[in-house]
This record gives structure tokens, sequence and C-alpha cells, in this order.
């Protein structure tokens, strides 16, 4: 089914979620807490409030999509670089290989920074406990990634100076 975002109306209006096929409306989740909070507060406030919320949430879209075409790029670009090294003998194939693995590995890194982002966003509007536990989640892995990142460039810094200690003369 797809679906329509309108823009937010101001004065406690949450923005809209309109079924093409049905004409139903229904709020999004990351906004329903704040219409909950609305109904209650000062004249005003709540305009502010949809604003910032409607805001954070497309915020967090843009967010999310980098993460996306950061990943999309950096595959395309892995296997671009990875086919024409194909036919290649086996010992010069291992080194370019670790090389494109080492870039594809950066590149993930890089995405996950994104969506981890888009993560921070999504609970400063909806500090809910299933959004923090996804947050902490994502730190963890984030960390992860980046300490067996880090220690594969080493390793594979050390096996080229090996490689280059080896192949010269004398």
């Amino acid at each position: 089914m797809r679906l329509l975002r309108l823009a937010p109306l101001l004065l406690c209006a949450c923005p809209l979620t309109v079924r093409i096929e049905e004409h139903a409306a229904a709020e999004p989740a990351a906004v329903a807490p704040a219409r909950e909070t609305c109904e209650n507060a000062i004249p005003g406030a709540c305009a502010t409030e949809m604003v910032l919320a409607s805001v954070v949430q497309y915020m967090t879209f843009f967010a999310e999509l980098c993460g996306a075409l950061v990943i999309a790029v950096a595959v395309l670009r892995a296997l671009a670089r990875f086919i024409p090294h194909l036919p290649r003998r086996a010992s010069a194939h291992d080194t370019y290989q670790d090389e494109i693995r080492l870039q594809l590995g950066k590149s993930l890194a890089l995405a996950l920074e994104f969506e981890l982002a888009a993560d921070i966003l999504k609970t400063a509007v909806v500090p809910s406990l299933a959004v923090i536990g996804q947050l902490a989640a994502i730190v963890v892995l984030r960390t992860l990634l980046n300490y067996f990142l880090e220690r594969e460039l080493r390793q594979a810094e050390s096996r080229g100076a090996r490689r280059e200690t080896a192949e010269r003369p004398g």
C-alpha cells in the first residue's frame, strides 16, 4: 500500500498519513506521543512540539537514507574493483582482495555511523525503552565493527610490510 505524508498542520495538528486506496488517516508512531502531550499543553507550545517532531522525523529519514546510499555505493565499488581481478594468480588476488575488503569495511562503518545518528534522533523525539535498547545494540555493534576493522587494518599493514621485506633481494 502506498503511503503519502502530508505537511504538518499548525495548532496541534499532527502529520497525517493518507492511504491512497482508502483515504484513511493515521498518525505516524513518532508523532503520537507528542500528540498526547499536546492535548494538555500550553497553547502555542503544541505547534512548536509538532513542528520539531516533524523536522526530526525528516532528519531521521535523511540520515537513514544516507546510510543506505553509502552501503549501496560501497558494495558497487567493491564489486567493480573485484571482478577484473578474478583471473589473476592467487597471491596478487589475495592482496587486492584484502584491500577491497578493508575499503568496504570502512564504508560499512561510515554507514553504521549514519544509522546511529538516525537512532539518536529517534530517541530524542520518542525516548521509549525499545528505542533506547535498539540504540544501545547499535552502539555495541559499531564499536565491535570498528575494533575488528582496526585490527584487520593493522594485520594487513603488517602482512604488506612482511611481503615487501621478503621480496627485497638479499
